[in-house]
């Protein structure tokens, strides 16, 4: 390794040493603010690998280490002509932690000129980051990526051969954002993004990493299946909307309790009148009977306690977040249980209820680590408008059965 080339940067944190420490070493936290996936086993020689979803990586192992004050890790990121090194510094201030990076090793040379920038570049924005998920939770790289304006799931073999969609994979449309660029480009329910900016979009990572390549405002082609057609239209990108998280597990309880009471008055009402022989009637083939959609809610609000588990302890759901839809005769397992609407009704609102009672006994550990809290707290509070796209789902549903 050459020592000529070196960057350094600095940055202070409201946090304790320890926390900063395992932010700079430990992979779930590494993920948090730096890289999209991470392995780190942090003693002597153990890995220290990065990920990010646009194809850069880094291979090293930790050198040294003096816990919660220093680390060196080596780094050999992919496409660069040799190994560097970086060394992490945590010292206590008053006003927290300060964090200091240094990444030596560079040659000189045109070889090492894209490595050395994209350093600079990368810690400059990586440190910024650290600085605002430890004492805010919001992680800037999702709050400064653009905005396409959709609600999704990613599309399946089960739900593709059931809508008739020509496309194995991709990223399926629930609905738009109201005044936002995908709605205004005329994007709708059923279609399914097959790639963004030129970039394909088999999935969520794929979709975001996407998005980072532009800013609010940038005008992109999207290319989408509709049932059996492609075509490509231009959505121009917005920005960003942040949600608000109460500071607390009560509190945030008390907010989604709130808003689901409002929801679930909506889909009481909707289902008001209709009887379990035309709930069980489906619309189409292929589409969903008001029972079936009634058993996806819960479902997927079950599934749905075991991720929140998850995020809680773990910080991240690896593997992904899998729909309980995507196991086949699931839902029918549910009608088996649970064969009357009102039962269903029933089943589904006690689901919710629990996700709230599950909330307000977040472990204080979790409430504390601000970007895990923060995405669990995002996640519930978007949960009543995917519930009012599924009235929606059931209101059509009714009026189809009915002759109207």
């Amino acid at each position: 390794m050459s020592e000529k080339r070196r960057i350094k940067r600095t940055i202070v944190v409201q946090t304790t040493p320890e926390a900063a420490f395992e932010a700079v070493t430990q992979a779930s936290e590494l993920r948090e603010w730096f890289s999209d996936e991470a392995w780190t086993i942090v003693r002597p020689d153990g890995r220290y690998d990065v990920r990010w979803n646009q194809g850069y990586r880094s291979d090293g192992r930790f050198t040294k280490l003096d816990p919660p004050r220093r680390a060196t890790v080596t780094w050999q990121g992919s496409g660069e002509p040799g190994e560097t090194k970086i060394k992490f510094k945590v010292k206590p201030v008053d006003e927290g932690a300060k964090v200091t990076v240094v990444h030596s090793g560079f040659g000189p040379g045109d070889k090492w000129d894209k490595a050395v920038a994209q350093s600079e570049k990368g810690w400059s924005a990586g440190l910024e980051n650290l600085k605002s998920t430890l004492q805010t939770g919001v992680d800037l790289r999702l709050a400064r990526q653009p905005f396409l304006g959709i609600t999704f799931d990613v599309l399946n073999a089960e739900r593709a051969a059931k809508e008739g969609i020509a496309a194995e994979e991709g990223i399926y449309v629930l609905g738009t954002v109201e005044e936002s660029g995908a709605r205004a480009a005329g994007l709708g329910q059923g279609d399914v993004i097959v790639a963004s900016g030129g970039t394909e979009t088999p999935g969520v990572q794929e979709l975001g990493a996407g998005l980072r390549n532009h800013t609010a405002g940038d005008m992109v082609d999207v290319d989408l299946v509709r049932g059996q057609e492609r075509e490509t239209i231009q959505v121009t990108l917005g920005k960003r909307p942040q949600a608000e998280v109460p500071d607390t597990a009560e509190g945030l309880a008390d907010l989604l309790a709130q808003q689901l009471e409002e929801v679930d008055q909506e889909l009481k009402a909707a289902v008001e009148g209709l009887t379990d022989e035309e709930a069980e009637q489906s619309p189409a083939e292929g589409e969903w009977s008001v029972k079936q959609v009634l058993a996806h809610l819960s479902s997927g609000e079950r599934g749905f306690h075991n991720v929140l588990v998850n995020w809680a302890v773990n910080g991240w759901l690896d593997g992904g977040a899998i729909g309980a839809d995507a196991v086949p005769g699931r839902l029918e397992a549910v009608l088996a249980v649970t064969p009357t609407l009102q039962g269903l009704l029933e089943r589904y609102l006690a689901d919710e209820a629990e996700t709230v009672a599950l909330l307000r006994r977040l472990p204080e550990e979790t409430v504390a680590h601000k970007a895990r809290y923060r995405r669990i707290g995002e996640a519930v509070l978007y949960g009543p408008d995917h519930i009012r796209e599924h009235i929606e789902q059931i209101k059509n549903t009714i009026v189809a059965v009915r002759g109207g």
